[in-house]
């Protein structure tokens, strides 16, 4: 088991999307890159998703590196995301977790980036 948001579980999420036939049929043509970002640990630590037709690749980045989508919050806010106590969707539109980007793109990509956060809760991991 992996401690979440580390880079182990950045990689198991790296390779579940690569193995993921709906992740990469959704994303072939598609070229964008998603930072997300934990605060409020000990050291706060960002990951960007690079999606280019199909292909993933997660790599640890700095907080203030640009991405085209942004999704930052509190390590506890990810957490419950993680354990399906709180939906994706409803901690952005509450403001817990806080979105860079184009909103109007985001929705036209949306069913898509869910995908990303249903990984997330796929993979075993100690908090």
């Amino acid at each position: 088991m992996v401690k979440f948001f580390s880079p182990e579980f950045f990689t198991q999420i790296q390779d579940t999307l690569a193995n993921d036939a709906k992740w990469q049929e959704g994303t072939k043509g598609l070229k964008t890159t998603v930072k997300l970002t934990s605060t409020g640990q000990a050291n706060s630590s960002s990951y960007t998703l690079k999606v280019e037709d199909g292909k993933t690749t997660v790599s640890a980045t700095e907080p203030a590196a640009q991405a085209e989508f942004s999704f930052e919050g509190a390590y506890e806010t990810w957490a419950r995301v993680a354990k399906g106590e709180v939906d994706f969707q409803s901690a952005v539109l509450k403001g817990l977790l806080k979105f860079k980007g184009s909103i109007t793109k985001i929705l036209v990509y949306k069913d898509r980036f869910m995908r990303i956060a249903e990984v997330m809760r796929s993979v075993p991991v100690e908090f």
